[in-house]
């Protein structure tokens, strides 16, 4: 079975970021891949900095609302 992982928000970034994490166990001691997409979806451009595991690309850690919040996330708006 494989599946793809979508995480929206700092909580959901960091499970779709340990997804990441057991996939790559899983190729390097099994050679078997789990998740072929992980993807963190934020408002928030430091949340998905903080990320260890998911590729650091546009593709991969995706911004949303940049032209609203400035990367700086939703917090009281």
């Amino acid at each position: 079975m494989k599946v793809t992982v979508i995480g929206f928000g700092q909580c959901g970034g960091r499970i779709a970021d340990e997804f990441e994490r057991i996939n790559r166990t899983a190729i390097n001691r099994r050679g078997i891949e789990i998740t072929p997409g992980v993807y963190a979806v934020n408002t928030d451009s430091a949340d998905l900095a903080g990320l260890h595991h998911i590729k650091a690309d546009y593709k991969h850690r995706i911004l949303i609302g940049s032209n609203k919040t400035g990367g700086h996330g939703v917090g009281k708006d």
